[in-house]
């Protein structure tokens, strides 16, 4: 299709100059078609080159323009063949506020920002902000909530300039209403702090929601109820009330299906986002363990999140969020388990209830006593209780065991934090910043069984009932500070300094008891403490359209650990470098090239050194001899990027992982913490290709991971090997007047090996969704498909899921109503594997059960 497509197009390209032949970078040049069809844009690049994809013999309206010059206007048939055409702009200063008043193109870029007018690409019958992201050239969001633009991840989300909720774009864009935008911003480079852009470099990409004037002033949103069989049911409203200087928001969901409002991925944003140091901490608590789970098959759900942004006056702003989360969700697991060492097979069903409430919330307040200075503060706090039970059903070698599983968690967390920012010239800015940290958790694990399913290594009593019960606290106070200086020494050189430190108390009990009998060697009282102090330099050049920026940082790391009257304690001197290319060809080519070796010390669990009880069968211990792990990382990556043609997306990435801290297996189901010597090493190696047309787009996407790493079983080293290949196409259709379809196929090939085992699955996935808009009608489909085969144990899958709706909704009348169908083929289960240098794992999950619903939708 795309190959016959092409043909049919010819290029229109050349140079917009002014009356002096100099280059308009930034220019824009629209084509609109004179029938029915959506417009062709280009933003003029440095040298003021365009280029244009037009339908050959097609009559198009032009319209070129940039801020202080005339708007040229032409009519041209589009040629059979590529053309170059030239345009001369005549500056004009006294004729532009005439022309921006009247006059608002589809899409402006400019320098790191660009704007969508949404009405030149929507219809009017849009529901939400992720129907409208679809039909914006350059923009993709996926079913998570996941939006990316010109092949960028968005990671701030922005209304009206003001963060909302917690800048995640998920709840966005499935509850801000389509009728209420006027304008989208997408801004690279994102800084909350305008004087910081250029100088402290920035990963975020925002994308801000300007609401439409009459709704800054109003009460807006929607409410949707909704029943079905079995008893089934939802209430979800999302309100929102704008004023010129205070905003409200809410969003609630009561149902009993398998929809979430607040996942696993919403709590690692809370909590910090996806950084290195963050992630990992997030990762090893309990309570994440119980978020991740997300293949349930009943359900009772609460979910309540208010946000309020208030300027008290020019120079002081308040915001604030809270979040309330009850959820109570069962799930059913079969495992089938072979421990590769010890040449045991194991078929495991897990019957599991998970009781969770959640309470979190952020209250920030903004100073702004002038232009040059910014002083922000935030209280960000957590509350968690979850209750997790498991009856169990395991078959190990022809030996069948049942016993229950109860664990217990309540956490809480708070953390304060001031910024200070101030720029005392042109040349000078320095920032402060100042946190502290606490949290405190506890952690109750019970198993109840009629049978020892313990280790060895337990001397557990069997004429008692066996009622093992374990208990774990931990407590943590952290706190960090940093004092940043922005030396401009010229325009094209920048030097950075830096100096901080992070202090860290840590506190870790834990018992295990049978009845009132307390095992030995079992039992933690650990006191860890870690004191570090950093200080770096950056250097920063521009050497023509390219940025250096160079880094060396020293880090002195100090820490003592204190269990049972045994003291130990470690120091280190580390100096971590860092190098950065990135070199912008054109507004469209960006070359991008990273190096940098970072580090992670133990954390407290790590460095325990008597026993712990993860789990009925596994046995751990740390290591207060752990040092740090080093990671190299580097990678390159490129964009050339088009609304309209063909967008490319290579990259290759390596990171190389020594002194890496990992559980080493031994006899008796012990797992114990040591640095391996042997580095790890993975490669990864992506391509992505895209093809758009104003009428559809086409992705193309191939992605290849080896890794290479071992591990300790039994004092020997076992090295494994793993590859991965992952192919995806996607193909979406934006038709006006037609059904359109949005269709994925992706196959996911694994090839796992070690000494012991060799694992090769492959995973096919399908995915078709279609829609139909007739009238007051909307017409939607979506087919998935999985097909799953491991050749180690010859097992074969295959998942199917078909859901169905259909909307209606009279124009101009608040009342909509939605007859919809979930897993109308009622299918039970998915499959999946997995190898590690002990275990090989086979996973079957049991999915949601079908479901049809009546919704009634009420706009406000």
């Amino acid at each position: 299709m795309m190959s016959n497509f092409t043909i049919s197009q010819s290029i229109l390209k050349g140079k917009i100059i002014d009356s002096n032949q100099q280059p308009l970078t930034g220019a824009n040049i629209l084509a609109f078609p004179t029938n029915k069809g959506k417009l062709v844009y280009f933003v003029s690049d440095i040298d003021g080159n365009y280029s244009l994809s037009l339908a050959k013999n097609t009559t198009y309206n032009l319209s070129i323009s940039f801020m202080g010059y005339i708007t040229r206007k032409e009519v041209l048939i589009a040629p059979k063949k590529d053309s170059i055409v030239n345009f001369i702009l005549q500056e004009d200063p006294n004729k532009l506020e005439e022309i921006v008043i009247k006059y608002e193109i589809p899409v402006k870029v400019r320098k790191d920002t660009t704007t969508y007018n949404v009405d030149a690409f929507t219809n009017g019958k849009e529901r939400k902000l992720r129907q409208v992201l679809k039909k914006l050239p350059g923009v993709e969001v996926d079913k998570k909530g996941n939006v990316t633009v010109k092949g960028k991840k968005v990671t701030t989300l922005l209304v009206d300039n003001k963060k909302f909720f917690t800048g995640d774009t998920k709840l966005a864009v499935n509850n801000i209403p389509a009728d209420v935008i006027a304008k989208i911003d997408v801004i690279e480079d994102y800084h909350e702090n305008p004087f910081m852009k250029g100088l402290d470099k920035s990963e975020e990409i925002a994308m801000n929601i300007n609401l439409k004037e009459d709704k800054k002033k109003f009460v807006f949103g929607d409410i949707e109820t909704g029943l079905g069989v079995k008893d089934r049911y939802l209430v979800h409203p999302a309100l929102f009330k704008y004023s010129p200087n205070i905003n409200y928001s809410f969003i609630g969901d009561y149902n009993n299906t398998n929809k979430k409002s607040f996942t696993l991925r919403d709590y690692i944003n809370f909590e910090g986002g996806f950084d290195l140091n963050n992630l990992r901490s997030i990762i090893q608590s309990p309570v994440v363990k119980l978020l991740r789970n997300q293949n349930i098959t009943n359900s009772k759900h609460k979910f309540g999140g208010f946000n309020m942004q208030w300027q008290i006056n020019e120079k002081v702003s308040f915001s604030s969020f809270l979040i309330a989360l009850s959820d109570n969700s069962d799930s059913r697991m079969e495992n089938f388990r072979n421990y590769l060492v010890d040449n045991l097979i194991e078929k495991i069903r897990e019957d599991e209830n998970n009781d969770k409430n959640l309470f979190l919330g952020k209250i920030q307040l903004l100073y702004k006593p002038d232009e040059d200075t910014r002083i922000k503060y935030f209280t960000k706090f957590e509350t968690t209780n979850i209750k997790q039970s498991i009856q169990n059903n395991r078959d190990l070698e022809n030996t069948v065991i049942n016993f229950n599983e109860n664990n217990f968690i309540t956490s809480k967390k708070i953390k304060s934090y001031v910024k200070a920012e101030k720029k005392f010239s042109t040349n000078h800015t320095s920032q402060a910043i100042v946190d502290f940290d606490f949290n405190k958790m506890n952690d109750d694990n019970n198993w109840l069984t009629n049978t020892n399913i313990f280790p060895n290594s337990i001397p557990i009593d069997e004429n008692k009932k066996i009622n093992i019960y374990q208990n774990s606290s931990s407590e943590k106070f952290e706190y960090n500070t940093a004092l940043k200086h922005f030396w401009i020494l010229d325009n094209v050189n920048h030097l950075y300094f830096n100096v901080g430190n992070n202090y860290e108390q840590n506190t870790f009990t834990n018992n295990l008891l049978q009845g009132n009998n307390q095992f030995n060697d079992f039992n933690n009282n650990l006191k860890h403490n870690q004191f570090t102090i950093f200080t770096s330099v950056l250097y920063k050049k521009l050497i023509g359209d390219a940025i250096v920026t160079a880094e060396i940082k020293y880090q002195n790391y100090y820490r003592t650990t204190s269990n049972d009257g045994v003291n130990n304690s470690y120091k280190s001197d580390l100096i971590l470098p860092k190098i950065e290319l990135d070199w912008d060809f054109s507004t469209r080519k960006e070359l991008t090239f990273k190096y940098n070796l970072t580090n992670t010390f133990p954390n407290t669990r790590q460095l325990i050194t008597n026993n712990i009880l993860n789990s009925y069968n596994n046995i751990y211990v740390g290591n207060t001899d752990l040092r740090e792990t080093f990671y190299h990382f580097i990678s390159l990556k490129y964009r050339k990027y088009r609304t309209y043609g063909w967008s490319y997306y290579p990259g290759i990435s390596y990171r190389l992982k020594y002194n890496q801290i990992q559980n080493t297996y031994n006899t008796n189901n012990i797992f114990n913490a040591i640095n391996i010597d042997t580095p790890n090493k993975s490669l990864t190696t992506n391509f992505k290709v895209v093809y758009s047309y104003k009428y559809w787009r086409a992705t193309l996407l191939g992605e290849y991971r080896n890794a290479n790493y071992a591990t300790i079983v039994n004092k020997n080293e076992i090295k494994s090997i793993d590859n991965s290949f992952l192919t995806r196409a996607t193909f979406r259709t934006v038709y006006e007047d037609k059904p359109n379809i949005d269709f994925s196929y992706s196959q996911t090939y694994n090839d796992n090996t070690n000494p012991f085992f060799s694992s090769i699955s492959n995973l096919s996935k399908l995915d078709l969704a279609a829609d139909y808009e007739k009238g007051d009608w909307i017409f939607k489909t979506e087919y998935l498909y999985n097909y799953y085969k491991n050749n180690a144990t010859n097992n074969t899958n295959s998942f199917n899921e078909l859901n169905a709706s259909i909307f209606y909704q009279k124009e101009n009348s608040p009342w909509a109503f939605e007859i919809m169908g979930n897993n109308i083929g009622n299918n039970t289960s998915k499959v999946s594997s997995s190898l590690s240098s002990f275990l090989f794992s086979e996973t079957r999950r049991y999915v949601f059960p079908r479901t049809f619903f009546l919704k009634v939708i009420y706009k406000l």
